[in-house]
This record gives structure tokens, sequence and C-alpha cells, in this order.
């Protein structure tokens, strides 16, 4: 059976922290997000959504622009196969290189390795060792508190955040990163305190991966599969 590798930190010698963010290009918010990372002097990778990239090509421009990584996080969303091969078709046009570094949207695992880019040998699955839960609160405390008091913060952290939604309500959309936008600053401050820099994730060295495999119990990874079932439940459930 065959297993597949996950990153899901950097190697701990190096001062360097990965911001990522899921789900956009989401105008204006990620264009808000944008300018705190350049007043910042912050680096960071953007899990692209293909319709939203399809949709809003200038904000991929922008993102690029500014020095960051774009990478693929799939077309809708929804777990079919083909859904990463579908945004690499646009996400690849727009950057004019092939995606390097994916990350399977909810970390449903089971679908994404299915899909013909995920199993290349250049391709890097990018999991996360720590999780902002930005997206299932209001609060930018809360988020501040989820990042820098996390056990696990250090050098070679990988952490989630989330610049848009995968939900066609514009409303929803550009509501839900706005504790995020609040948030940041604050976020990006407290790791330079603890001198660590924020780069892409292309900028470190990954550490050894974990490794995935259709059927089996990985742990590690468990709390992947447990975030892809509150988020897939959240998504079902009204807003």
């Amino acid at each position: 059976m065959t297993r597949y590798p996950v990153y899901v930190r950097g190697i701990a010698t190096e001062p360097k922290v990965a911001l990522t963010f899921d789900d956009g290009p989401n105008p204006p918010r990620t264009e808000q997000l944008l300018e705190i990372l350049a007043k910042t002097g912050s680096r960071a990778t953007f899990f692209t959504m293909g319709k939203w990239a399809e949709r809003f090509p200038r904000t991929v421009d922008r993102v690029l622009a500014g020095g960051h990584l774009v990478g693929n996080h799939g077309y809708e969303g929804q777990g079919w196969i083909g859904d990463y091969d579908q945004a690499e078709a646009v996400i690849g046009h727009l950057t004019g290189a092939p995606s390097r570094y994916l990350r399977p949207h909810t970390f449903n695992y089971a679908s994404y390795f299915q899909s013909r880019i995920a199993q290349l040998p250049e391709s890097h699955t990018i999991g996360r060792d720590i999780d902002s839960d930005d997206w299932q609160t209001t609060d930018p405390d809360t988020i501040v508190r989820a990042v820098l008091d996390h056990p696990k913060l250090g050098s070679g952290s990988i952490i989630v955040f989330h610049d848009g939604a995968e939900n066609e309500e514009a409303a929803i959309r550009l509501r839900r990163p706005l504790p995020m936008l609040e948030a940041m600053p604050r976020i990006i401050a407290g790791l330079k305190e603890r001198g660590l820099r924020c780069v892409r994730v292309d900028e470190m060295a990954l550490a050894e991966p974990l490794y995935w495999e259709s059927g089996s119990s990985t742990p590690e990874l468990e709390s992947h599969d447990h975030l892809a079932a509150r988020a897939n439940a959240l998504a079902r459930s009204p807003d």
C-alpha cells in the first residue's frame, strides 16, 4: 500500500515560522492582509482555491507581487477526485509555474491523494502543527492566544489561518477573516519577540514528514482528521 509524506513543520534549528493562509483569494480581505504583512516585513504562503483564483486573478497577482508563495488548495474544496488537478490548471496559469506546495482542503487526505498532482514526487503536501482556529471564532484575542500560547510554538512551526472561505455567500466570506486581520499584527509582534522570523514554506527546511496511508492510523495526523470533521460539519450547518 502506498504511503504519502505530509510535512507538518520545519526543522527546529532555524528561527523561522511559516504563516499560511487558506481559502483565498478574497478581496479586499486578502489585500488588507497583504498590507499587514508588508508593514511587518513578513512573508507568507497562500494556499489558494482554484475557483477564487479564477474569479479574482488580480488578487493572486498582488500576492505574488508581495513576494509571497501561492500554493494549491483545491478548486471547489468538495473532496472529489480531480479537484486539485482542476485547481492547478488555473493556479499554474496565473503563477506561470507548477504548484510545488499543496494543502488538502479540511485536511481530507483520502480524497486529496487521489489527485494526480498530489502524487507527483516533486509535490510537497503541507499540513500544520499549530491551528489558529480562526475560522470558528469571532474573538481576535482567542486567535492570538491560540497561536502565541500554543505549547508547540517554536522554530519550524507551520501555522494555519484563513483569509477567505469556501462559501459562495459573499457576506460570510468577507466577514470570517475579520477577527484574524485584527489579531495578525499582535501575532507577528509576539513571534518577533520570540526571535522568530515569518517566512514562506519554501524558505524553511522542512523536518522529516509524517506518512499518511489509506486505511491505516497515523496518530500524529489524527488532529488533522478531527479538524476535517469539524470543518465539514460546520459547512453543512446553517450559518
